[in-house]
């Protein structure tokens, strides 16, 4: 049963009809308050009442004349329907009659209902077509069809009114249509009509500009749907919205996105040239003050050369400090989650910071959890960097007493990796502590404060902790102390859970690494670093040859390159590994790499370059590269890097020469 609008019903009768009638509509359910009953000289007053069904009934004594003729009452007729009770229904030119002897039998009450019903049924469209109107003049809606014989396109009057169109502009046939249409959406409106009339689409929504009357181009959303039943079948109806607005904000933020992106860029194009030219003069000052150690006698200048040490790392912690923050803050970082241990995460740093607390004469301790499991899953190189950096503004701050690391796991109520460093410092006033966590911000930001730094370590901390959806928290005592405790959810497997990881106790570590043996090719367009390096390496055994560029480096490669005869084996020259700096002039290395691997080379090529944004790493793979190393070169890390890519080669090499 269909929810039909409620309808009032008038009765234009005398009072004895009346009678007569009432109770017959009471029978199908008509509440009084519904009806309204009023005689027939009065009938004018129903034009402005909300009647939908109008029951007339004719005196017997009355001529049909007397009342009057529904086509003669407009008003009335429109809204309602009109049903006239009389006397002789065969002679009466009435459309709806119900005769007077009609109402002394039980069929009367079916015809009522069945009229009653006609008229909801013509309430509920009248309504429905209100609506409509009402929802098309709102929503701005212009409804037109698209006639494919007649090639021919019908604008309705509201569509012309959103176009600012008159009689005589409206376009007379489909090519004087289109040309009104951007010339840059034509294709896509003609090719998806087409569509349409093919029969290969369903309804259809597209955005196209449409000239307006005054000449400028107005954005609509058309949608439509090619009609299938009868005459229309060769026709497609549709709707068209105004959406110039929301289209002009639309391109005003992706014009504003664009240019956020091209700032994004220039700032690090920015920053990879100066990473570029600081790091290239820090790696020389580093390396010569480090090769000026080893060759003076008797520490005659080992204060001068410990300041050039000292400050020029501090300016490499700074810039690189500054680079992590722009890179964390220009694109968020993504975790890269994958199997480790506790062990792997910790890995010599005992030993590093161990030295480091015992120049200050502090005290250095480690407290791991037995029951941390063997393996999790985290992103290890993200957790060793907020460590790192806490552990070394731990040692930083402490005059005096001990730095402890303390690492346990909790299950409950989810795996949860815990790491605590404490240390016995001067403390955090309560009232920095949360912002020591903002950009440039510390403990003491005074003009007299006593250590120096850029601010931008824990605040780094913190967003690295939150790529790995973790929480950073501190707590901290003037003159007693603070403590910096984080929190990273873990992935683990239940047989991890049952194998704990491994105790490790303190091992040692030689520092004189050795190449003896190695043959290495340095393509490094840098005097000050080709000497450095150079030195570096050749002070370790190592056999070094220099290449000034890219092309050189190809060139020699090719000269150098001895004839296997197709034996399969390896066919590259005499030489181990290459280390390539990047970014040089004739040739760089991300193409002499290129050059390289397509010409057949398949020994290590190590990447040397100052670049240190994110991406430059992969940037370097991608070309070729086996692996990255970033300036400034430290002597220790530098050889451990070559020896461990170099050996490999060296034992690869010897298998081939025994086949």
């Amino acid at each position: 049963m269909m929810d039909y609008e409620k309808i009032r019903i008038a009765i234009v009768a005398e009072s004895l009809e009346s009678t007569r009638i009432l109770p017959r509509l009471y029978e199908c359910g008509v509440d009084a308050q519904d009806i309204v009953v009023i005689p027939p000289d009065r009938w004018s007053e129903l034009i402005h009442e909300p009647i939908g069904l109008c029951l007339w009934g004719i005196n017997q004594d009355d001529a049909e004349q007397n009342f009057p003729d529904p086509r003669r009452l407009p008003a009335i007729a429109e809204k309602c329907l009109n049903v006239y009770i009389t006397r002789d229904q065969a002679s009466s030119h009435f459309p709806y009659l119900i005769g007077w002897n009609e109402f002394d039998t039980p069929e009367v009450g079916i015809k009522l209902k069945y009229l009653i019903e006609e008229a909801q049924v013509r309430e509920n469209l009248r309504q429905h077509q209100h609506w409509y109107r009402l929802a098309v003049a709102e929503g701005n809606v212009g409804l037109w069809w698209w006639d494919q014989q007649l090639e021919f396109v019908y604008l309705s009057a509201h569509f012309q009114k959103m176009l600012g169109l008159t009689p005589d502009q409206l376009p007379r046939n489909i090519n004087q249509w289109l040309s009104r249409v951007h010339a840059d959406d034509r294709f896509k409106l003609t090719d998806t009509i087409a569509q349409q009339f093919a029969g290969n689409a369903d309804g259809f929504e597209l955005e196209c500009r449409i000239r307006h009357a005054n000449g400028r181009f107005r954005w609509f959303s058309l949608s439509g749907q090619i009609q299938s039943k009868g005459s229309a079948r060769n026709r497609i109806m549709g709707a068209a919205t105004d959406i110039t607005e929301k289209k002009e904000t639309e391109l005003a933020l992706a014009s504003a996105n664009e240019l956020a992106k091209s700032a994004v860029h220039a700032k690090n194009e920015f920053l990879t040239n100066m990473s570029h030219n600081l790091r290239t003069p820090i790696t020389a000052i580093l390396g010569h003050a480090d090769l000026l150690g080893s060759r003076v006698p008797d520490g005659e200048a080992d204060g001068s050369l410990e300041s050039i040490s000292r400050n020029g790392h501090q300016l490499m912690t700074l810039l690189d400090d500054i680079l992590e923050l722009s890179c964390i803050e220009s694109s968020s970082p993504l975790a890269h989650m994958r199997k480790t241990s506790v062990e792997a995460i910790l890995g010599d740093f005992e030993e590093v910071y161990r030295e480091a607390a015992q120049r200050k004469g502090l005290k250095f301790q480690r407290i791991i959890d037995q029951g941390i499991p063997s393996e999790f899953v985290t992103d290890a190189a993200r957790v060793r960097q907020v460590l790192n950096r806490l552990i070394d503004n731990a040692i930083k701050f402490t005059p005096e007493g001990e730095v402890t690391v303390e690492v346990c796991f909790h299950g409950f109520p989810k795996p949860t990796l815990q790491m605590i460093v404490r240390d016995t410092g001067v403390g955090i006033p309560a009232s920095r502590l949360d912002a020591i966590f903002e950009p440039f911000n510390q403990a003491d930001n005074s003009t007299s404060r006593q250590h120096a730094g850029s601010g931008l370590g824990l605040s780094i901390c913190r967003r690295l902790v939150e790529t790995l959806q973790g929480t950073l928290e501190v707590e901290s005592e003037i003159g007693f102390g603070t403590s910096f405790l984080f929190r990273i959810p873990l992935e683990v497997t239940s047989q991890s859970l049952q194998d704990h990881a491994p105790t490790r106790g303190p091992s040692k570590k030689n520092s004189e690494v050795r190449l003896d043996g190695f043959r290495v090719l340095l393509v490094e367009d840098g005097l000050d670093n080709q000497v450095v390096l150079s030195a570096f390496l050749r002070q370790a055994g190592a056999t070094v040859t220099l290449a000034n560029n890219g092309l050189e480096a190809v060139e020699w490669i090719s000269a150098n390159r001895r004839d296997t005869g197709g034996n399969g084996h390896d066919s590259d020259p005499r030489v181990d590994l290459i280390l390539m700096d990047m970014q040089m002039p004739v040739m760089d290395g991300y193409q002499a790499t290129q050059i390289l691997r397509d010409s057949g080379f398949h020994k290590p090529i190590l990447a040397i370059t100052a670049h240190a944004l994110k991406g430059d790493r992969e940037r370097c793979l991608q070309a070729g590269c086996d692996d990255y190393f970033t300036k400034p070169v430290k002597r220790v890390p530098f050889l451990e890097f070559v020896k461990r890519y170099g050996k490999h080669t060296q034992q690869l090499a010897s298998m081939a020469e025994g086949i």
